[in-house]
């Protein structure tokens, strides 16, 4: 099935001291199954540096990070709108992630991944050199992925329960065998997307509990972004502090977020106010969406600037750059030909990344 990008962008202000300019998507953009591959050719200009120390060129050490399902509101997986459920989490409120990566094999980033739910076996095997887990929005593997090639990869998926109407038997029984963490409602506050009130995902909340508990998994709370219009909540903070004091008491073992600005600074205002949450942070779609200039030199140059951040900051857990493959946002593709890396998707495979995965 195909997943329609959105477009609409919206303006935010954040304080960061000094008053920063930053444009917001409204309505996320997600991947096209029919968008082509190919982010040209990429002049990378250096951003904020590699990130500090801690942090090694791919193919050291590292354990791997867990990899994602396709979209859907039932238990089947594809590229589609319905939601699925998605898999484990981990790392409980704030302090280590001793159980939260595994599956992958010794020496991939633990926390790299990507949104895309397209992979051909090929694809994965050329990501698979730094990137560690990938989702779909659904809950089982891309299509082409079913038969267990990710697992041989080291590619962990991580499945998602996309939006409400779901079954939670048959969610149990989609989760593949050695998932973590389940993902939770992508963008909920958004019409367009998962399209529930904070309080709706507050009262399906003990359906992915009793999902959890069942399958092993840790659970990710809902997905939130800034949201222009078309919305339950504009502002994602609004949302989850919502979602929190109606479900007191409820298992959330990690957070969720979307961003696309195109600056670091925006980027670490962004992250900080996640963290009043004390819970680890899943970026599970993030690209310069919403920039003036979203050239291939400028999509590199905020990647230089982005990844090193992530990989370095204790809280962030896992992240995933948007997308492999679409026509929704600019010279954001990873993947050209099957089993190609564009010049941005080779970029992305040779930033450093750190050498444990500790928060």
């Amino acid at each position: 099935m195909r997943r329609d990008p959105k477009a609409l962008l919206c303006g935010i202000s954040p304080l960061l001291g000094i008053l920063l300019s930053v444009a917001c998507v409204g309505e996320s953009f997600h991947q096209d199954a029919n968008g082509d591959g190919g982010a040209g050719s990429v002049q990378a200009s250096t951003g904020a540096g590699d990130g500090g120390a801690g942090l090694v060129g791919p193919g050291s050490t590292g354990s791997a990070a867990g990899h994602g399902a396709g979209a859907g509101d039932s238990a089947s997986a594809g590229g589609g709108d319905g939601g699925s459920a998605g898999d484990g989490g981990s790392a409980g409120t704030g302090d280590g992630d001793g159980d939260g990566d595994g599956g992958a094999a010794a020496g991939r980033p633990c926390k790299r991944g990507i949104a895309y739910g397209y992979h051909s076996v090929a694809d994965l095997s050329a990501l698979s050199a730094s990137v560690g887990w990938w989702y779909n929005w659904a809950t089982v593997p891309d299509e082409a992925l079913r038969g267990g090639a990710y697992v041989d990869l080291g590619v962990d998926f991580v499945p998602m329960v996309w939006g409400g109407r779901f079954d939670a038997d048959q969610v149990k029984a989609a989760i593949p065998s050695g998932a973590k963490y389940l993902l939770a409602f992508n963008e909920p506050n958004f019409f367009a997307q998962a399209n529930l009130s904070a309080a709706e995902a507050a009262a399906l909340w003990p359906q992915l509990e009793e999902i959890a508990d069942e399958k092993g998994l840790k659970l990710v709370s809902p997905a939130v972004n800034f949201c222009g219009g078309g919305c339950h909540e504009t502002d994602p903070f609004a949302y989850l502090d919502a979602f929190f004091a109606a479900c007191e008491g409820c298992r959330v073992d990690f957070i969720a977020a979307h961003w696309y600005a195109c600056d670091r600074p925006a980027l670490e205002w962004y992250l900080g106010e996640l963290k009043r949450y004390r819970r680890p942070i899943w970026l599970t779609e993030f690209s310069c969406g919403d920039g003036a200039d979203r050239s291939p030199e400028a999509q590199a140059a905020y990647m230089r600037e982005a990844v090193p951040l992530l990989e370095s900051d204790p809280d962030v857990f896992r992240y995933a750059w948007f997308s492999g493959r679409t026509d929704a946002i600019p010279n954001v593709d990873l993947l050209g030909a099957s089993g190609e890396l564009t010049a941005l998707g080779e970029l992305y495979v040779s930033l450093p990344h750190a050498e444990r995965c500790s928060q």
